[in-house]
């Protein structure tokens, strides 16, 4: 593909409180141009790429999170909690979700120990009470949305549609969705009639292995591939990502025609939290798919 051709990226962020928009904007894009020794950054704005991002975290949080606790905790090791003691629904989708994140964290192998020129906050592993908390945070947010409760499927169902038809119709348009933005990102495409057709669909630490989540959303095992995706589906991964370790290769569970589509690609982030959005965007293979998607592959 001519690297002339107009690409727009789409990215839907993931559970927890988050930054305000332009911070959040800002931070993503710096990590994901962030040169490394044998990984090359990919900018976004210099190989011609435009961009939008759909912001759902105030739905839920009244006040946004400090850019500055964001970058100094590695994403979502700062993130305000806000929320995180409510009682959780006690119906029967929650209490098979929570089978699958036991509070203790019990038959979760711990990930290597980070690097001695790691941050501080880095070689310091995941209290428990933190670990708890955001994934009392994840299983909220999750039920919330899947549930539509008190219409908030319908209000970020409209937000997205909103970002999809921002860029012009010739538009090779690439959808990067992270954590519970990609079974969001997937309800539009499988269920919303407006949504556009989409040339890529990028998947970052996402829970859509689960049958509590697959069976929330219009999917069928078989015919699982969005119809409205018209390229690759690259679902990207590291194995020790607390929220998709349940089941993080999708590829056989959203087929197409009965035949596997989904392209699983392991990543390998650092630290004792794997989930952080901003650690994928400095990843090698997140950049390299990346690239690909938007027709921008490195000579």
């Amino acid at each position: 593909m001519s690297a002339a051709t107009t690409t727009h990226v789409t990215f839907i962020h993931g559970l927890a409180n988050k930054p305000p928009t332009a911070d959040l904007r800002r931070l993503w894009l710096e990590a994901l141009r962030f040169d490394r020794p044998d990984n090359r950054g990919f900018d976004l704005e210099a190989d011609g790429v435009t961009e939008s991002f759909v912001y759902w975290a105030d739905l839920f949080y009244e006040k946004p999170l400090s850019a500055k606790d964001y970058e100094a905790g590695g994403d979502e090791l700062a993130v305000s909690i806000q929320g995180a003691n409510s009682a959780l629904p006690s119906d029967d989708w929650m209490a098979a979700m929570r089978r699958h994140y036991p509070e203790s964290g019990a038959g979760y192998e711990a990930p290597p120990p980070a690097a001695a020129d790691a941050p501080v906050y880095e070689r310091i592993p995941l209290p428990e009470p933190l670990k708890e908390a955001l994934m009392a945070e994840f299983l909220r947010e999750a039920h919330a949305y899947l549930f539509n409760k008190d219409g908030l499927r319908d209000v970020i169902r409209e937000r997205v549609l909103q970002s999809l038809h921002m860029a012009p119709p010739d538009t090779r348009h690439v959808i990067v969705s992270h954590s519970q933005g990609t079974f969001i990102a997937y309800d539009v495409l499988t269920a919303c009639d407006a949504c556009p057709p989409i040339a890529g669909f990028m998947t970052v630490g996402s829970p859509l292995g689960l049958d509590e989540v697959q069976d929330r959303l219009v999917w069928t095992r078989t015919e699982g591939f969005p119809a409205k995706l018209q390229g690759d589906w690259v679902n990207v991964y590291d194995a020790y990502d607390l929220v998709s370790r349940p089941d993080p290769r999708l590829a056989n569970d959203f087929l197409k025609h009965g035949l596997p589509a989904v392209i699983d690609v392991a990543e390998s982030n650092w630290g004792p939290w794997r989930h952080a959005a901003t650690k994928y965007m400095k990843g090698k293979q997140l950049r390299t798919q990346l690239r690909r998607l938007c027709g921008r592959e490195l000579p």
